[in-house]
């Protein structure tokens, strides 16, 4: 648990560091005069940043280890994103951005790498929900204190003092770093079915290439795309959708991004139970993610107001988070030993290539066609993000 909770807590500050822009598109739309396409650029220039780079740190975690990897990141993107609160110019962003998602690289392939080193198989689920839940923990915490910090203290100091608890988390990580191993000599006894994780010969990069364009990686790199683009697109936009399309205040509609990401955490959570029980199912999948992209629908033709927005966006945030688990252990079954880094660096590559096109595509359409179009488009990919399971039924079933 111990080991859980030093890798957890980066994971949860890279999802709050993935968040803390958009909340604050009013406040710097208004102070650089921006519109919807410029202010979903800087957060498209962090993500491809991070699509850019993190496969090739995923080969770096695979090659020489999970434990520096992490610690360097998490203290760069920290850096960059408290440098945000010192900007003068609109363009001072871009470059910084560019740098934090740099940073944002590590942390699936180093995460995963550490997690399937030193937790037995038989909880295997339950980990990686633990992990992901601390994710969806930092999307919560983000919006709320980004917009409350602004409020009391103005933007700078929201993003000055972000920054720094992540360079303060990274020194922490750094006086427990012998904890952070991922080699197969300090991998914690698993159950004998266990496949040890770093524990095969060396492969060669042409080998590590091939394996990424399988077609079970290439599902998961799949449905890391569409979920980003349907969960991600939702989380950047809804505020100022919200307020555009139905008139609701910046907190209202900030509390409803945070029971849309509490949502995903109760569905995180218990979906590792569901994973450990059954596997990853393509039933499971349609059956959590179709409703889900049903209500987000609705909220772009329907005017919902108060503690019925909250329950339909927390609702639909737990359908969501409840085949997360599952995602991660149908990625880890069709892994084979020591390419946890780069298979995971891969795949999750897809969320960075989601967050990236997102922005600007939704930005564009509540430009020119209207707010509603951020709930109609974002519900589409996450329906259509279920047919990527379709490589589970051979092991699994249905």
């Amino acid at each position: 648990m111990k080991i859980i909770s030093l890798v957890c807590f980066p994971h949860m500050m890279s999802h709050m560091y993935w968040l803390v822009i958009p909340p604050m598109f009013p406040i710097l739309k208004q102070v650089f005069s921006l519109n919807n396409t410029e202010a979903g650029l800087i957060v498209s220039v962090f993500a491809a940043a991070t699509t850019i780079a993190q496969t090739p740190v995923g080969f770096m975690v695979d090659r020489i280890g999970a434990r520096a990897v992490l610690i360097c990141g998490l203290a760069i993107e920290g850096a960059a994103i408290g440098a945000f609160g010192l900007v003068g110019e609109y363009w001072h962003m871009l470059p910084l951005a560019f740098i934090a998602g740099l940073g944002h690289t590590v942390f699936h392939p180093a995460d995963y790498a550490i997690l399937s080193a030193r937790v037995s198989e038989s909880r295997m689920g339950r980990a990686f929900s633990l992990h992901s839940a601390s994710g969806y923990v930092g999307f919560a915490i983000a919006p709320i204190y980004m917009v409350w910090v602004a409020h009391e203290w103005g933007w700078r100091t929201s993003f000055l003092s972000i920054g720094a608890i992540g360079v303060v988390a990274a020194l922490i990580l750094l006086t427990q770093s012998r904890l952070l191993n991922d080699l197969s000599e300090n991998r914690v006894e698993a159950t004998p079915d266990a496949p040890p994780s770093n524990t095969a010969e060396p492969e060669t990069l042409s080998d590590g290439i091939r394996l990424l364009f399988t077609l079970p990686i290439l599902m998961c790199f799949l449905y890391f795309v569409l979920h980003q683009m349907g969960g991600g697109g939702l989380r950047t936009f809804l505020v100022v959708a919200l307020g555009d399309l139905h008139g609701t205040p910046a907190l209202d509609a900030a509390k409803a991004l945070s029971a849309f990401t509490v949502g995903s955490v109760v569905g995180i959570l218990s979906g590792g139970y569901v994973a450990d029980r059954f596997g990853p199912r393509i039933t499971t999948a349609f059956a959590t993610l179709v409703p889900a992209a049903i209500l987000i629908a609705l909220l772009g033709s329907v005017d919902i107001r108060g503690t019925l927005l909250i329950a339909a966006l927390a609702l639909s945030g737990f359908l969501i988070g409840l085949l997360i688990p599952s995602r991660d252990l149908l990625l880890r079954s069709v892994t084979p030993p020591g390419s946890m880094g780069k298979v995971m660096g891969f795949a999750s590559t897809g969320s960075n290539l989601g967050g990236a096109l997102i922005p600007v595509v939704i930005g564009y359409a509540m430009d020119t066609a209207g707010p509603e179009w951020l709930f109609w488009i974002s519900a589409s990919f996450i329906a259509a993000a279920f047919l990527t399971f379709i490589t589970a039924r051979r092991k699994y079933g249905g």
